[in-house]
């Protein structure tokens, strides 16, 4: 939403298309953030300026078939459940298909009504449920589903959501007793204020080693939860009138299927990998293609609207052109040894080359191409040649070192 409100501001027409029936994404089920901004008032301000701007189109409920084309010239096929399938041309695409929360299956979640993520418990707490009133004691249990072998990386904002969920706990009811069972607490950069609010308040910190994870057990109506304390040098029981599970965020199970329309990949964890961490964070390899939010990786909603503009600020250098110059490293087919047997199709990394069935040999789309040489490697006929590096220039590059 941020991103077509951007592009829109700058005159360019823009389509966002949803998966599901409302806009909003994980920004729908928050109440408020750590510094204690509005998200449900933000969120509405921003559907607001969306439906009302003529240069913003949105399919809800939709779904994408298909994307052809490349770098100024894209073409996606888009089934909605309201107008059926569509055809939109475009110049560039920006993927901010997100992320979701993982359900976890550990600490008896789903089995025990008292044990509730984070997400569960501020619900409850913004919407001032009266069950809350009879919870005093609240144990808070941190890197549920992420940092382990499944998911080694850190979802970056489960130990800001809880230190924030234990503060208006706390507020609300001085006389709670919170404890915040971590591994390693990580309340990025200015958020460390708030963890050191929260130990002011008296919200206890217990930390727990990968090896020895903290248990929750039942007690007939009541829970407790059993781990070491490394302070004391030895295992503690807290009893709780709620546990509540920091459960970390896993990549959206269609990362694949996107990346493979558009010719992008995902990491080791399924997440999009931009195409240079420092000098191209909002890019891919494939050109016209850019990303922000969760797509990318875990993090907080402030960091994904700056994402979005930047991606934006990317998009723009290629809207704003009347042309695209391609790169001179590109490859070339010579039609006379061309036997049209489809190799370099089907090996292409970027579908830069295909076969004219019509012309009986192979084309190159200069624009796609990336120089990479695999078709000219992968050639039986020795057809393919790469501007720049031909037979003849190797060879005489060698000649002259020798």
């Amino acid at each position: 939403m941020t991103a077509a409100l951007s592009l829109a501001d700058q005159g360019f027409a823009s389509m966002i298309v949803e998966k599901e029936d409302r806009l909003g994404g994980n920004y729908n089920h928050l109440y408020k953030t750590l510094e204690g901004l509005d998200t449900r008032a933000h969120l509405k301000s921003l559907l607001e300026k969306i439906y009302n701007n003529p240069l913003i189109t949105v399919v809800t409920s939709a779904e994408i078939k298909k994307i052809d084309g490349y770098i100024g010239n894209y073409k996606t096929t888009v089934q909605s459940k309201k107008d059926g399938e569509q055809v939109f041309e475009h110049g560039v695409a920006i993927v901010a298909i997100g992320a979701y929360e993982n359900k976890p299956k550990e600490y008896l979640y789903g089995q025990n009504p008292k044990v509730k993520t984070q997400r569960e418990l501020e619900t409850l707490i913004y919407e001032k449920d009266p069950k809350l009133a009879s919870v005093k004691n609240v144990v808070m249990i941190q890197c549920v589903g992420s940092r382990d072998k499944e998911r080694p990386y850190c979802s970056r904002y489960c130990c800001s959501e809880a230190i924030k969920n234990a503060l208006e706990l706390k507020a609300s009811d001085p006389s709670r007793d919170i404890t915040i069972i971590y591994r390693d607490i990580r309340t990025f950069a200015f958020k460390e204020d708030y963890y050191k609010k929260a130990r002011e308040a008296n919200i206890k910190f217990i930390s727990y080693e990968e090896d020895r994870k903290p248990e929750v057990i039942a007690a007939g109506d009541k829970v407790e939860v059993k781990v070491f304390d490394p302070i004391l040098n030895e295992s503690v029981t807290l009893p709780a009138d709620a546990v509540v599970l920091s459960v970390g965020v896993i990549p959206n199970p269609e990362n694949s299927v996107i990346g493979n329309m558009l010719k992008i990949t995902t990491n080791q964890d399924g997440f999009f990998l931009e195409a240079h961490v420092k000098l191209r964070p909002v890019d891919f390899a494939t050109d016209g293609v850019f990303m922000c939010g969760m797509s990318h990786s875990p993090k907080f909603s402030d960091e994904a609207v700056t994402q979005a503009n930047a991606a934006v600020s990317r998009a723009s250098t290629i809207l704003t052109l009347e042309y695209i110059e391609a790169e001179g490293k590109t490859a070339y087919v010579n039609k006379e040894r061309c036997s049209a047997c489809g190799l370099c199709e089907i090996n292409c990394p970027y579908s830069a080359i295909r076969v004219n069935v019509a012309e009986g040999c192979a084309e190159v789309n200069a624009v796609l191409c990336k120089g990479c040489g695999v078709c000219t490697a992968s050639c039986r006929m020795n057809a393919v040649d790469l501007n720049g590096f031909n037979n003849e220039e190797v060879l005489a590059q060698i000649y002259n070192i020798n």
